[in-house]
């Protein structure tokens, strides 16, 4: 029992530390969240640097901009997403132990994730690719994060679409993801049906020269047997 409760404290230390160390710094919080967005697409089958590229960076007459991740998508199609993370807000609601103090944190944490659309959507990210959707996926890695923003602001849905922001939950992004994945099995069935159609195509054209060939040498076997037939009949006869 002494030894289950020392290993309990120690996992409870551990997450403590983990807890804090996204609290405090941004760039963690930010890393994390881009690792959960790589972890989301790799696990649907798609292969970076192949199927999706990350923190690739585009020059515009704004400055440089680098979204989270792009995917590639068959007909040469971009779909662009990035990370955003809410996470000090919401816990701090998750720890209140009255009613005001969560209220405020879960207000707090709207905020947050409003601000996080507004400034994806003030990046039009999808406006740097000529094949994009004319939207940018926002990914949030939690179901809760939106679970408790959208509870307390049914309107945040709306407000992100109409700032050209599509927000995605993992649950959600694994079926968009799915989907590119599918899609690409079809693309890569379909060329290789035009490459088996190319290769019937050449081999019934080499058979029919080769049927061209066979049927000379036929005519000419016949003509041989023919002129020995006479040959040999003259000869006798002679």
């Amino acid at each position: 029992i002494e030894a289950m409760r020392t290993g309990q404290e120690q996992v409870r230390a551990e997450a403590a530390r983990l807890g804090n160390s996204l609290r405090n710094a941004p760039k963690a919080r930010g890393r994390w969240g881009e690792q959960q967005l790589r972890n989301v697409l790799e696990q649907c089958g798609l292969a970076e640097h192949t199927d999706f590229v990350t923190e690739h960076s585009i020059d515009t007459e704004e400055g440089r901009l680098r979204p989270d991740a792009i995917v590639n998508i068959p007909g040469q199609k971009k779909l662009v997403i990035d990370a955003k993370v809410s996470l000090n807000a919401y816990q701090e609601a998750y720890e209140a132990v009255d009613d005001v103090t969560r209220e405020a944190a879960l207000a707090m944490h709207v905020n947050s994730m409003r601000t996080h659309v507004q400034q994806l959507g003030a990046k039009s990210y999808q406006s740097q690719f000529e094949d994009a959707p004319d939207y940018v996926v926002m990914f949030v890695p939690g179901e809760h994060f939106v679970a408790a923003a959208l509870e307390k602001d049914p309107e945040l849905w709306d407000f992100a679409f109409r700032s050209l922001v599509l927000l995605a939950t993992p649950t959600n992004l694994v079926a968009i993801a799915r989907t590119v994945a599918m899609v690409w099995s079809q693309d890569k069935i379909a060329r290789e049906a035009i490459e088996i159609g190319r290769a019937g195509t050449e081999l019934y054209d080499r058979l029919a020269v080769s049927a061209e060939h066979l049927k000379r040498v036929g005519s000419g076997l016949e003509s041989a047997v023919n002129n020995y037939n006479r040959f040999v009949s003259s000869f006798e006869r002679n």
